[in-house]
């Protein structure tokens, strides 16, 4: 990347559904990235960032370092429809779920650059015609000590727990079996209990999942997205760091729900505020700048929402010019 379109790596990056990747810089500043079409998703490894992209042959994982510079060849994914992009808590490994593919792909890390894949497939259908006649794996997280990568399948109405041991998933099985034509999409992990919240597109629900010793999930309260009946596709889920609010895109309505975690087990709905544009996909908390950054993917910019010290949303203002925006990270 040119020295004129740097901008400093904390004000993030942020991905449109129309391929472009671009730096977020202060005052909402936007700089092109050259690193090809296709940005779906990032992480980071350490001394830089992992890159997920979705092209026409498949999906494809690249490392760079803190210019975007790349560390080596891209490797390629083994699906055909990559959504999703998780790391280890080691950083030794990192997992792609591919919604086309209904699989996972897990690659060893070296030097923050990806090895091969090993793709696992996952089985399953729900009672959705349109949207579940396969498996279609939305959403993938390592738990906190590794030893379990789960994935979450829109498609299979379930949570797949694949067992790692040396770099490699030896062993699959169900994790929590979500009701049938839920949809399950996205999981936000409680960043202190054994808890997970899991956002279910289909039912536009969020359902509290207790994690058992042996890193299985029990389901111990379920409620909607909304607070009244309502043609809805909950989107992206995040909890903030310190664990006080849980939020949940709504598209249709166009919202973003907060939970009041006071009672970390019973999440209590207490806002439903405007998302500032189109069909809400993804959203960042950014804490050090008091505000959430929402990428609404039928929309010409992006839209910030002041975050309050209760952790209630305040009026959205127009953001980062980036169109039909899918995904952004610190």
């Amino acid at each position: 990347m040119p020295a004129s379109a740097r901008l400093p790596q904390r004000d993030g990056v942020a991905a449109s559904s129309d391929g472009g990747a671009f730096a977020l810089g202060t005052d909402d500043r936007v700089r092109p990235l050259a690193i090809g079409t296709g940005l779906e998703w990032t992480v980071d490894h350490g001394a830089g960032r992992l890159a997920l992209f979705r092209r026409r042959d498949g999906g494809w994982l690249g490392g760079y370092d803190r210019e975007w510079r790349a560390l080596g060849a891209i490797v390629a994914t083994g699906g055909r429809e990559p959504v999703h992009l998780a790391i280890d808590p080691a950083r030794r490994l990192a997992a792609v779920a591919d919604y086309g593919a209904g699989s996972v792909s897990l690659h060893r890390i070296a030097r923050g650059v990806a090895g091969p894949a090993q793709v696992v497939r996952h089985e399953g259908r729900g009672p959705d015609a349109e949207r579940q006649a396969g498996p279609h794996a939305h959403w993938v997280g390592f738990g906190r000590d590794g030893r379990w990568l789960y994935a979450v399948d829109l498609g299979a109405d379930a949570v797949f727990a694949h067992r790692v041991e040396r770099g490699r998933i030896v062993d699959t099985r169900i994790a929590y079996a979500a009701p049938p034509g839920s949809g399950p999409r996205h999981i936000a992990w409680h960043p202190t209990l054994p808890l997970a919240y899991l956002a279910c597109e289909l039912a536009n629900r969020v359902t509290t999942l207790a994690i058992g010793t042996d890193g299985m999930f029990t389901a111990i309260d379920s409620r909607p997205t909304l607070a009244r009946p309502a043609k809805v596709y909950a989107g992206h889920i995040a909890v903030d760091a310190p664990g006080r609010m849980l939020y949940v895109s709504n598209r249709g309505p166009d919202t973003i729900a907060a939970f009041d975690l006071a009672d970390p087990r019973r999440p209590v709905l207490v806002q439903e505020a405007a998302c500032g544009g189109d069909w809400p996909r993804f959203f960042l908390l950014r804490p050090n700048h008091g505000e959430m950054l929402v990428g609404n993917e039928r929309s010409p910019a992006m839209a910030v929402l002041p975050v309050g010290r209760d952790g209630r949303l305040g009026p959205p203002r127009a953001g980062p010019a980036v169109a039909k925006g899918r995904f952004a990270a610190l």
